[in-house]
């Protein structure tokens, strides 16, 4: 018999029954909320109203004292002159959904180490590359509004169709993430209704979005970004330097030794079923402290190829890549990247690992939905600590719902009514039907979530699924700005082809695994990484093959005649746009995409791998790098967006505390001055011109006079 409780630092989890003697808690929320609902309602809908309102009067503040114009292009491209600082916090904070936050700490749980860095790594060199593609299209296609414009530019109405449907149900998908994992952990942490936080969640979204479109979106997303990783700091900080529960790589390095000892007795009741206990299945000596993990290698190569849907095939990222200005675009994606590495990695390797470290009761269930976050922050801090994570979610899902407002607002503009109902719609209709789009699909989005709920799916299912179902468009898309042998035949070919094979391998691999096809089996790793693979590998390889077969041959020269709906001035420089300076661009984001690439999947888990189990001194290296990362990251992203748009900032206030009546005088003076500074030039050419005339009058006129002297 094993001692009761076995561990004293977890004693609260355990209970002596005189009939069943040593009883594990069977799971930590129990099904009741921590927080009473009035919490919950006030931070739905207090900051949803203080977004909505405080974002809008930014827009308002924009437009009044730095002179934007709310036309139909600044709604869905934000003037085409983002800084790269604005650009990477807009990515970070774009990439930093629901799934982050709570699914990468649930691969902690599972995996140890090795999930915080699968989660972290298999999706950041989307971002990396993506910024190869953002380059491309200010060469290819600058004057695009979509993804789907280019496609059709280059390869027609039926390709078209298919990638619109493909960009679609990523925005779906993506969404639905978003309002899963958020309502779940409303409900759990409040008590809130979890189909009333569906709906209620994206509500002041939809408010500053409809105002202030893309602007709006990114100011609201740099706001977002400075919260999330605010909390992010405090509680990396809290794990592994300041919490008297944990406090210290080694405290936590010697808790997930022993939590994971083989002499741990693991039946019922010591543990329950699906509870974290013992030895770690897959993984090197049955230990969280290894990167020498079977599971966490597979959710590692699920997580990649499913992230390269939701990044390239998401209209969200080419709508934030035409809006940067071009010497901003793969700089703001590369430093963008780099960043968010942080938010899951160090997140996860705090929360998640805590969460073992601590022996918290966590089910199965609950860390399929999200949990293991905020019950980690439970553990360490009470209801502050609820609340903290609760903001931090809060956070995250509406900025990154914001975005996918805007990416199916853009699709269903200029893809839709543009292409096929108005072709020659002005710029008020454009905005007209833009906003109604981000209102329409606004309500969508809760209904979706309650119809997923409804259903039982949960944010994990979805994230690991999404793969199958996206990922075969990922090189077609590629291909279109990458190679211009690409033709439409595979173009179309292709993304359907593989998405059919590759949901019938992930169904038929269930069956033959599990003997059962239903939402618990479909979601194990076996089916989901044959049908991921399937996919994204089948999508490639027919679009290729047809392509090799008959070339397409294409010079883009379709793709660089799509118009603009209004055609305003640019306030960039003419030798932003030139080819040279375009080219030496896209050099460098290859050349530095592709090295951190090859640094975060290939050379760090291959140096990590001779470790086998990881010593305390590799466990506290690992730690801080953690701890330093997300800390740098944090500043980096709060600072630079600030740094590069303090001249505007200035100008904004200094509009704000002067009298408007003074400030519109002083606008009128330097515009006469400037007319009288750009005919200074002329003026003067007219002077020497009359003076001229007037020399050669006098001495015509002299000459006259002394014409008859001389004949006297």
């Amino acid at each position: 018999m094993g001692s009761c409780p076995p561990f004293e630092f977890s004693s609260k989890y355990y209970h002596n029954e005189i009939s069943d003697g040593c009883t594990r808690q069977s799971s930590f929320f129990h099904g009741k909320a921590v927080l009473n609902q009035g919490v919950g309602y006030s931070i739905i809908l207090g900051f949803g109203a203080f977004f909505a309102l405080f974002t809008s009067f930014l827009v308002w503040l924009e437009k009044r004292y730095v002179g934007s114009r709310h036309t139909s292009e600044w709604f869905n491209t934000a003037g085409r002159n983002v800084k790269t600082g604005l650009i990477a916090s807009v990515i970070v904070s774009q990439w930093t959904c629901a799934a982050t936050i709570l699914q990468s700490s649930n691969v902690a749980w599972q995996y140890g180490v090795s999930g915080p860095f699968w989660y972290a790594s298999g999706a950041t060199i989307q971002v990396l590359l993506f910024g190869i593609m953002a380059i491309e299209i200010k060469r290819k296609a600058p004057h695009a509004h979509t993804v789907c414009e280019i496609v059709k530019a280059r390869w027609g109405t039926t390709a078209h169709i298919v990638f619109l449907t493909f960009c679609f149900m990523t925005n779906i998908i993506v969404t639905a993430m978003l309002l899963l994992g958020g309502s779940a952990v409303v409900n759990a942490l409040t008590g809130v209704n979890i189909y009333a936080a569906s709906f209620l969640i994206p509500l002041g979204v939809i408010v500053y979005t409809l105002a202030g479109g893309l602007k709006a979106t990114f100011l609201a997303s740099y706001i977002h970004s400075v919260l999330v990783h605010v909390v992010l700091v405090i509680f990396v900080f809290l794990v592994y330097t300041a919490s008297d529960k944990l406090g210290s790589p080694s405290v936590m390095f010697e808790r997930l030794q022993v939590v994971a000892g083989k002499a741990r007795m693991c039946q019922e009741p010591y543990s329950h079923g699906g509870q974290a206990c013992g030895p770690v299945n897959g993984n090197y000596k049955g230990s969280y402290l290894t990167m020498l993990s079977t599971e966490g290698l597979v959710f590692g190569i699920i997580n990649i190829v499913g992230n390269f849907g939701t990044v390239f095939v998401d209209n969200g990222y080419w709508v934030s890549a035409i809006a940067a200005g071009p010497s901003s675009t793969h700089k703001g994606y590369l430093l963008g990247g780099l960043v968010w590495f942080a938010v899951p990695f160090s997140l996860a390797t705090s929360l998640g690992l805590g969460a073992l470290a601590l022996d918290l009761p966590i089910t199965e269930s609950e860390a399929a939905h999200g949990l293991v976050p905020p019950a980690t922050a439970i553990a360490l801090m009470g209801k502050s600590g609820s609340i903290l994570l609760l903001t931090m979610l809060f956070m995250a899902v509406t900025s990154a719902g914001s975005s996918e407002l805007i990416a199916v607002s853009s699709l269903c503009t200029y893809d839709i009514y543009r292409t096929y109902i108005n072709p020659n719609a002005s710029g008020k209709k454009i905005l007209r039907v833009s906003r109604m789009a981000v209102l329409v699909f606004g309500c969508f989005m809760g209904m979706l979530a309650v119809i997923l709920n409804k259903a039982g799916v949960s944010l994990g299912w979805m994230y690991l699924a999404m793969g199958v179902l996206i990922g075969s468009a990922v090189l077609p898309i590629a291909f279109m700005l990458l190679w211009r042998k690409a033709n439409a035949l595979g173009a179309i070919l292709g993304p359907v082809t593989g998405c059919i094979l590759g949901v019938i391998t992930w169904l038929t691999v269930t069956k033959i695994e599990y003997g059962r096809v239903n939402l618990d089996t479909t979601g194990r790793n076996a089916p989901m990484l044959a049908g991921n693979l399937v996919s994204i590998l089948t999508g490639g390889a027919v679009h290729a093959v047809c392509s090799f077969l008959w070339p397409q041959n294409y010079d883009w020269d379709t793709t660089k005649k799509i118009t603009r709906v209004e055609k305003e001035k640019s306030e960039l420089p003419a030798e932003e746009f030139k080819e040279e300076k375009l080219i030496r661009a896209k050099a460098w984001i290859v050349k530095w995409g592709v090295v951190f690439t090859i640094l975060i999947v290939i050379l760090w888990p291959l140096l990590s791998l001779p470790i086998g189990k990881f010593s305390k001194g590799y466990f506290t290296f690992w730690a801080i790098i953690a701890v330093a990362w997300g800390t740098i990251g944090s500043a980096v992203i709060i600072a630079l967006p600030l740094i590069e748009s303090w001249e505007t900032i200035q100008n904004v206030f200094l509009g704000m505390f002067t009298n408007d009546r003074l400030m519109e005088k002083v606008e009128e003076m330097n515009i006469k001055l400037q007319s009288i500074i750009m005919s200074i030039p002329e003026a003067e050419r007219t002077y020497l011109m009359e003076k001229e005339k007037l020399k050669k009058k006098e001495a015509s006129e002299y000459q006259v006079q002394s014409t008859p002297n001389i004949m006297k």
